[in-house]
């Protein structure tokens, strides 16, 4: 049997859906959609729930107005006829709608669905006997179908785990890795809700259904609520009847809000304007359309869309504080503090986000730690997921408020329930550093995991330290620098440095001088002195052809970053 290194995972829940401005809005359109529920399987543990979420989410979708296909227990083959023919089927702007509730594994960055005769000894054997999400994605964005909804509720268990809890063989010796390899759709307007957060497992539960699908189910049949809505319902539900061991997750780039049931003389679909799109907050709950990082929003587009917005409609509060969000952006405090006020007379959470902000840096206002205290805690007492993060940070590095590390991790925990991925990697801190908390170092490595899964880098660079050092965990160098390489394509600076030393050193990867000069270039790029130093030194035993070649990955990185 090959030893040929794959990455193989759990699969677990989540929902891309891709929807063009005008879906669900058009009178007419055809709601198409293609139910698989697989349960009992020849080869890999029976699920518990995956027929009765598939019978349950035929229901619903019924009642929203899909003409269903329901297929169960499918063989390979059985499932590749059903997804022909329902391709077959779509007509121009169709909304096409596929859910599949059953075994699902991850290998090598690829999402696996798996059929119930699917006989897997290694993780070679995957694009042989199940289906690529990828692909079957593929084959309905190649037709003329107006949108495109995938819900994968895949398996709640790892199916490859022995009975004391560790990774079972499967032929390769490879040991299976956390979270998902996500899926990029052509479409125009995403959104991918987890049913769980990214590397977590999701609950059976104690009765019919499991607890995503019986809340999913009951928010599709809400009149009025919006696909955005739907989730924000669907997510606090499952937190509340999982006790907080199950938290759904979003990640939204919809250029429009669909309300699936209008209410009468209720909007279908609510557009994204080309202020929202330009300048959305990732956690403002009032979100329309994708959200912009702050990093990357282009405040020569963002300042005269919003400015246009606000003229065209001046009570939308929405706009007022993306408008002032631009302007703090481009230095303007002094205006942006006008609009805040008038939209946190509102009761706009964002705008007291906002406000927060400015106090902290003391940007159109005299800086003021306590007063952005104040005004991050008005917010995150209302549920903003950002400003939990911010009251429980400044708790943590007592800024603006006495230092309470017992305080500081009730609120990060309040924002981790939210999936905010910073507040993970400082909870890891306080438990790996014994901060007000008894020292924990399998609850910190979790929280790190978690953080990391959810995309903070800081959290990925203290996960990457442990495995480097085999702190609390085995000492494993090949993990560490996987992670660190995922923490240096976000920009952490601790991960460029992590990585020249180990190419300087030949920890974890092969030996190399050339690549070890790139990382401590790029480190010294952001003033890092350790890593200044570690460069001239790289630099002295180069070659000059080597420099040259130090020189042209550092304009391949520099093209793949910014384009």
């Amino acid at each position: 049997m090959t030893t040929r290194p794959a990455y193989l995972a759990v699969l677990f829940a989540f929902v891309v859906f891709a929807l063009p401005a005008a879906a669900f809005a058009q009178a007419g359109s055809t709601r198409l959609a293609l139910v698989i529920g697989n349960q009992n399987y020849k080869d890999l543990p029976a699920l518990k729930n995956a027929r009765a979420d598939a019978d349950a989410m035929k229901g619903a979708l019924t009642d929203v107005g899909f003409d269903v296909q329901l297929i169960a227990d499918a063989e390979k083959a059985g499932m590749e006829r059903a997804l022909i023919e329902f391709r077959n089927k779509i007509t121009a702007d169709s909304v096409v709608l596929v859910y599949y509730a059953g075994h699902g594994l991850q290998a090598s960055e690829e999402n696996y669905l798996v059929p119930t005769d699917a006989k897997v000894t290694d993780a070679l054997d995957l694009p042989l006997v199940a289906l690529s999400a990828n692909q079957i994605l593929s084959q309905f964005e190649n037709t003329e179908a107006g949108s495109i909804i995938f819900i994968l509720d895949a398996c709640r268990d790892n199916p490859f785990l022995d009975k004391g809890g560790k990774t079972r063989s499967i032929g390769n010796k490879d040991s299976m890795s956390r979270g998902l390899a996500r899926i990029a759709s052509k479409h125009t307007g995403t959104l991918i809700a987890f049913s769980t957060s990214p590397g977590d497992v999701a609950q059976d539960g104690t009765g019919k259904n499991s607890p995503y699908t019986q809340a999913l189910t009951a928010a599709l049949r809400t009149p009025g609520k919006s696909i955005e809505a739907i989730f924000k319902e669907t997510r606090a539900k499952v937190v509340e009847t999982t006790e907080g061991k199950q938290i759904p997750w979003e990640n939204s780039s919809l250029v429009s809000d669909v309300v699936l049931i209008p209410e009468e003389g209720g909007p279908k679909v609510v557009e994204a304007s080309p202020c929202d799109l330009a300048a959305a907050h990732p956690s403002d709950p009032d979100r329309v359309g994708p959200s912009v990082e702050y990093a990357n929003l282009d405040t020569q587009v963002a300042i005269p869309a919003c400015e246009a917005a606000v003229k065209g409609d001046p009570e939308n509060m929405r706009f007022k504080t993306l408008l002032a969000r631009s302007l703090d952006k481009a230095g303007r405090g002094d205006e942006a503090y006008k609009l805040n006020e008038v939209a946190m007379a509102a009761g706009s959470l964002a705008a007291y986000h906002n406000m927060g902000n400015l106090y902290r840096k003391g940007l159109g206002v005299k800086k003021d730690f306590a007063k952005a205290f104040e005004l991050y805690q008005y917010a995150a007492e209302r549920g903003h997921p950002e400003d939990q993060n911010n009251v429980g940070y400044m708790y943590f590095q007592g800024q603006g408020v006495k230092q309470d590390y017992a305080k500081a991790r009730v609120w990060l925990e309040k924002a981790a329930n939210q999936n905010w991925g910073a507040s993970y990697d400082k909870l890891g801190l306080i438990y790996l550093k014994g901060l007000g908390a008894k020292k924990d170092m399998e609850r910190a490595t979790d929280y790190f995991q978690k953080g990391s899964d959810l995309g903070d880098r800081s959290a990925m660079v203290n996960l990457a330290n442990l495995y480097k050092s085999g702190t609390g965990v085995k000492q494993d160098l090949k993990k560490a620098f996987d992670t660190y390489s995922r923490a240096a394509r976000l920009g952490a600076v601790a991960a460029y440095v992590n990585l020249g030393n180990l190419f300087a050193q030949g920890q974890g990867v092969e030996k190399d001088p050339v690549e070890a000069a790139f990382w401590f270039t790029l480190a010294s790029r952001e003033g890092h002195e350790e890593a200044m130093e570690r460069l001239r030194e790289a630099l002295s035993k180069l070659s000059d052809e080597e420099k040259e070649t130090v020189k042209q990955r550092l304009e391949d990185w520099a093209r793949s970053r910014f384009g």
